[in-house]
């Protein structure tokens, strides 16, 4: 039953053992609150390591994959209309090379937890079953079994023809899983501007009573809240207001994990989605992006460097194996990591934004364009920035998987580019095509927000640069604003915005969204200095119509104890829903931004947290070809 993925990875995923990180690769090692000589694997246990989760779903199909610690086939039962003598399939175990424990894991040290506490075995093994020819529109209950434990749940094929009524999608994006999350309080940014309500008291401060629960943190010279959820809770708090909203699917705007190349990540991220938090991708399909966190290694090396970029190579293969995603026949060695999902009548096309070309690094001032300063309305075609990644280049990472792969040629690299000579952007068009005449509704998902006025917003060659900025993506905007996309989801700068994209000026443009607010950090718009020195938001981006920490001012009041209580307003966790109903002329898109407001005690103990929604819900018309009609 074992079948190694290759030989290659297998003895690959042992460098980390060997190679010291640098100063940069190491994520918080924090210290352990007990602390023994050396933690070990637990031994492989009988039953589920991570519960049945949904893939690559279809009108007439779904795949379920779970994982297990042993090698026992599983199988799975379903049931519902058209199902018959097929409805039981078994599985064939996968050995996943790339999943085991390396010597840092297991000597890892996290602040406030017991060491090791957090590990499982190192043993993992795929399972992936797809069923075949159901029915359009229909549900289906289904039954996984394995080593003697069960998991029953529940799943809808997509609808097909004009008989739908209505399609939920949630997206979200960076909820960066780790176990250190279990306890850190992340950053809570708040505007210098527009950050209270007129009639709002001033937040909590130095010595109050919130930073001896939270504590505090600085930002732009200045002390800054730490909020009030840990990461661990946040998402599972987020993920239980999505699973009560009962959407279809659930778009992952990528960085999923604190580094795919760090295994205690994926145990974290996969037991909030399909574990002991909840079993959320047991019953609505995940649809994952790649995200820069995606080619990271965490303590394993982060990116790697010049001489051994293996670790930026592993990572992201490591996300690959986990799921089970639609691939482009003629360019198999991309491994799914751009593809397409139809789910009548909307088309999620979801891109791979972590490389462009020519490679742009400003700490060895290598840009595609002259520096400029300002706003994007002083951004051209001739400045417009290329890569998204700088980091690593192209070059070092062929090298890398070279290495990894002797006798392999560049052609065989699993990292696509994005720019225009790239097999994703030829791919892109074609599907864009296909769908506008289809008469569907085209989302388009990718990491690396185009359009931000976050930290990641401006460009390598601004006079404020950013290293790992969103910008080339705007390279697809004409091609997006052909083929009549209604939205673009993305994530990676950790706010909620909304911006609107027009550049023909014909009114039929896109919305483009941060999601990033899924779980990690919570931060606000970038700040520079200005003549006299003092911070204040740069918002290089003009396409920005609204945002969470420039729009949603924090109102503070005392409780009937008189502790200092936030009662609105502010930049929170959450996720965007969209709904799609079926209408005469065609359908009604619905855009929320929700977030998850925490009501806390006088005692600042979570008491419970809200489902709300900002006052930027979006509403617009497509017609009967799918296309948005003008704004």
């Amino acid at each position: 039953m074992k079948k190694p993925v290759s030989a290659a990875l297998a003895a690959a995923v042992l460098i980390p053992l060997v190679l010291a990180p640098t100063a940069s690769a190491v994520a918080r090692p924090g210290k352990a609150a007990s602390v023994s000589p050396a933690s070990v694997a637990k031994d492989p246990e009988p039953g589920f390591r991570v519960l049945p989760y949904l893939q690559a779903p279809a009108s007439d199909s779904m795949t379920i994959n779970w994982i297990s610690e042993t090698d026992e086939p599983g199988t799975a039962t379903i049931t519902g209309p058209g199902v018959g003598k097929s409805g039981t399939l078994s599985s064939e175990p996968m050995y996943l090379d790339l999943m085991g424990y390396t010597q840092a894991e297991l000597d890892q040290q996290i602040e406030g937890l017991e060491q090791g506490s957090w590990l499982k075995s190192s043993s993992n093994y795929k399972h992936s079953v797809t069923f075949q020819d159901l029915l359009p529109g229909k549900t289906y209950s289904y039954t996984v079994s394995q080593s003697g434990e069960t998991h029953r749940a529940a799943f809808k094929t997509a609808p097909e023809g004009k008989s739908w009524k209505n399609v939920r999608i949630v997206a979200f994006s960076d909820s960066e899983t780790e176990p250190s999350g279990r306890t850190e309080h992340r950053e809570w940014e708040l505007s210098p501007v527009n950050g209270y309500a007129a009639d709002s008291l001033q937040r909590p401060g130095t010595g109050s009573l919130w930073e001896q629960k939270f504590g505090m943190t600085t930002r732009y010279g200045q002390p800054t809240l730490r909020y009030p959820l840990d990461q661990s809770t946040a998402f599972n708090e987020n993920l239980k207001h999505i699973q009560a909203a009962d959407p279809d699917l659930v778009m992952m705007a990528g960085d999923l994990t604190q580094g795919s190349g760090y295994q205690p990540a994926w145990d974290e991220f996969f037991g909030h989605v399909a574990g002991e938090h909840s079993d959320l991708a047991s019953n609505v399909p995940l649809l994952p992006a790649v995200g820069n966190w995606e080619t990271y290694a965490a303590l394993n090396g982060g990116y790697g460097w010049d001489a051994d970029r293996t670790p930026a190579v592993i990572s992201p293969n490591r996300f690959l194996d986990y799921f089970s995603l639609p691939q482009e026949p003629a360019h198999p060695e991309y491994k799914g990591s751009y593809y397409r999902v139809d789910h009548w009548p909307v088309t999620v096309l979801t891109l791979d934004s972590t490389n462009g070309r020519p490679d742009e690094d400003t700490k060895t001032g290598t840009l595609s364009g002259e520096v400029f300063s300002g706003d994007d309305t002083n951004m051209t075609a001739e400045n417009l920035s290329t890569d998204t990644q700088g980091e690593f280049t192209f070059e070092s990472y062929v090298q890398g998987f070279k290495d990894l792969f002797p006798g392999s040629a560049e052609e065989d690299v699993d990292l696509p580019n994005m720019d225009a000579a790239s097999a994703q952007w030829d791919w892109a068009e074609q599907q864009l095509a296909e769908a506008r005449a289809a008469g569907q509704i085209v989302l388009v998902q990718f990491h690396h927000s185009a359009y931000s006025n976050g930290v990641h917003g401006t460009p390598p060659n601004h006079e404020h640069p950013d290293n790992q900025s969103g910008t080339a993506m705007r390279a697809y905007t004409p091609m997006f604003e052909k083929h009549g996309v209604a939205a673009v989801i993305s994530g990676h700068d950790e706010m909620f915005e909304r911006s609107w994209v027009d550049e023909d000026g014909d009114g039929r443009g896109f919305h483009s969204y941060d999601v990033g607010v899924a779980a990690d950090g919570l931060r606000g718009e970038k700040l520079v200095k200005n003549a006299e020195g003092e911070y204040e938001p740069l918002r290089f981006n003009s396409h920005s119509e609204w945002s969470a920490p420039a729009d949603q001012p924090e109102t503070w009041a005392e409780d009937e104890n008189g502790v200092p209580q936030l009662v609105s307003g502010g930049l929170h966790y959450g996720h965007l829903q969209i709904d799609v109903a079926n209408t005469a002329k065609g359908a009604e898109l619905t855009l929320t931004p929700v977030h998850i407001f925490p009501q806390l005690d006088s005692e600042y103990q979570l008491e419970k947290t809200e489902r709300r929604v900002y006052d930027d819900v979006v509403t617009f018309s497509v017609d009967a070809d799918g296309v948005p009609l003008a704004q």
